[in-house]
């Protein structure tokens, strides 16, 4: 579908969105499953819970602007889930699959904030404000998610390589 106008592109870069979500919400109760650590399965856990309220408050977007989502674009998002999924069934060690578990987490997190940024400039630009309202508010969920697990994070990082590296050097 050629696009004509910057609604049009807009509703289609939304619809993706909404699909992404849909897709990266399934993939976090998948990957939960498979997390040995309890606190780091939790985490995905609700980030999946999160993660299909976005594509609900997606959904009320369009609702609010009376239109439906257009045909998506996912097939980037789903060669990233596929990557994801591929290199953390490559991995043997419980506690370096909840590394990369919490790796993956962060960068579609990080992918999705900048994905909102435009979503909410565009919004606005729209002249709609409850739907920038809507985007705000999970813009927001997406940046607080990261904030509170930014140390969450770190710690397990220094954990896990810390202790690798001096089972190296034993």
């Amino acid at each position: 579908m050629a696009i004509q106008s910057g609604e049009e592109l807009f509703l289609s870069l939304l619809s993706d969105s909404h699909a992404r979500e849909q897709h990266m919400a399934q993939f976090w109760d998948q990957l939960s499953q498979n997390v040995q650590d309890p606190e780091i399965r939790n985490i995905i856990s609700v980030r999946a819970f999160l993660t299909k309220q976005d594509a609900s408050n997606l959904e009320k977007c369009f609702q609010i602007l009376g239109k439906q989502p257009s045909p998506p674009n996912i097939q980037f998002y789903q060669s990233m889930a596929d990557n994801f999924r591929r290199q953390f069934d490559s991995i043997q060690h419980p506690g370096m699959k909840a590394l990369y578990a919490l790796w993956a987490i962060r960068t579609v997190q990080n992918w999705a904030i900048g994905e909102y940024m435009g979503l909410t400039a565009m919004a606005d630009a729209v002249g709609n404000r409850a739907v920038t309202n809507l985007l705000d508010h999970t813009l927001a969920d997406k940046v607080d998610f990261v904030a509170t697990t930014r140390d969450f994070f770190r710690d397990n990082v220094r954990q896990a390589i810390g202790a690798r590296a001096a089972g190296r050097a034993a």
